[in-house]
């Protein structure tokens, strides 16, 4: 659908309407297109903390865990500890 500017100021919230239910609205400018209405699509919710189930599931872990003897055995290797 095109209207022009004039059109655009007289029937705004009807022509709005129309662009909320999906129809795209070029607004003309002494004839020409200048302007798109289209509205505004939210984006999906996405999660502060994403779900890393299936990556932990994946991954192997690079070294055994007997006994405890792991971190023992890492921290006898690093000093700093």
């Amino acid at each position: 659908m095109q209207v022009s500017v004039a059109d655009i100021k007289a029937r705004f919230t009807a022509i709005a309407r129309q662009a909320d239910a999906g129809q795209e609205v070029i607004i003309t400018n002494r004839g020409r297109p200048a302007y798109r209405l289209l509205p505004i699509v939210p984006a999906p919710q996405r999660s502060a903390f994403p779900d890393t189930t299936a990556l932990a599931m994946q991954s192997k872990p690079s070294q055994t865990l007997v006994n405890g003897s792991f971190v023992a055995d890492w921290r006898a290797q690093n000093e700093r500890f």
